[in-house]
């Protein structure tokens, strides 16, 4: 088959990653992507419509609720997709104890079994799914795709399961599969009440800004390698298997270290910094980042640096 006919449907289209997933597949290969949402485009409120807007793909918008087993039946049936790259899942207060378990069995699990079904049986060449940085134990080594994992997260527990039932799945029907374990992506359209887009939106108008002492330390990826990784996985289907990647920089850089370097790129007053204001989250891990040695020799796959992704959103 010609690489660029090939049938990608992109699920969770209206979320951050999924938007640019969406917009990236669709010019770095000249795929023809599906977004797929749980509802029409026009009933999206904010910053999804912006999203919807800059996929590109309003009038393609394809609606499904992966929770109507009957309804994915039909919708793999009659779109027939090359690709299915899973990125839908219940994340509302994902870093919370609070987590509704619950509502993350229905949707980042249950659907998991039928839908790698019918993907098989209508001739599906591979499937991607988005992981989680969460489903690692709370360690301050680096994480390996081939650590044991016990995550002390509700959140992280349901994308545990997920893809232990995604793997099983694939083993099951032969269908290849790639977990991309993501970590921290930022970028144009993600939440504007996320870390990195507060700040900036703060310093650039000359606002203070509260904050913890922020001497966590995390590892973040702008979109644009995000979606990069995913094209390369994706054409790493046809090695066949089920394999887990870890989607991130390698490096482990202090929440402090990223808010001073954007006042730096804005030319904002340190003095606007507000360090120790707020305390920390109770429990929250002071250290977590991942290995991509594997993404980079098996994918050749070269993420940018962390820098210069924030020279980009601060200048988008």
């Amino acid at each position: 088959m010609n690489p660029s006919k090939q049938k990608i449907v992109v699920t969770g289209a209206s979320s951050f990653v999924g938007c640019h997933l969406t917009q990236g597949l669709s010019r770095i290969n000249e795929w023809n992507v599906i977004p797929l949402g749980s509802k029409n485009s026009k009933d999206y409120k904010n910053n999804q419509i912006q999203r919807i807007e800059f996929s590109g793909k309003k009038k393609k918008w394809a609606v499904l609720d992966l929770r109507d087993e009957v309804g994915v039946k039909q919708f793999i049936r009659k779109f027939r997709p090359d690709i299915w790259v899973h990125h839908a899942g219940h994340a509302s207060n994902y870093a919370s104890p609070k987590y509704n378990v619950k509502d993350g069995y229905d949707t980042n699990v249950a659907p998991i079994r039928y839908i790698f079904k019918s993907l098989a049986e209508n001739g599906c060449r591979g499937v991607i799914v988005t992981g989680s940085s969460l489903e690692y134990s709370n360690t301050d080594k680096v994480c390996l795709e081939s650590d044991s994992c016990i995550p002390e997260t509700p959140y992280g527990q349901s994308k545990l399961l997920e893809t232990l039932t995604a793997l099983e799945m694939s083993d099951r029907f032969d269908l290849p599969t790639r977990i991309a374990r993501l970590f921290i992506p930022f970028g144009p359209l993600d939440n504007p009440n996320k870390l990195i887009h507060y700040v900036i939106d703060r310093l650039k108008n000359q606002t203070a800004v509260d904050l913890s002492p922020c001497k966590q330390k995390r590892d973040f990826i702008y979109i644009n390698d995000v979606v990069k990784a995913y094209s390369l996985l994706i054409k790493d289907l046809d090695r066949g298997g089920a394999e887990i990647f870890n989607v991130c920089s390698g490096q482990a850089i202090s929440l402090e270290n990223i808010i001073n370097l954007i006042a730096e790129a804005i030319g904002a007053h340190k003095g606007l910094l507000n360090f120790g204001a707020r305390t920390m989250r109770q429990g929250e891990q002071m250290i977590s980042y991942g290995s991509n040695y594997k993404a980079r020799e098996t994918l050749e796959w070269e993420p940018g640096k962390v820098e210069e992704g924030l020279l980009k959103l601060i200048n988008y």
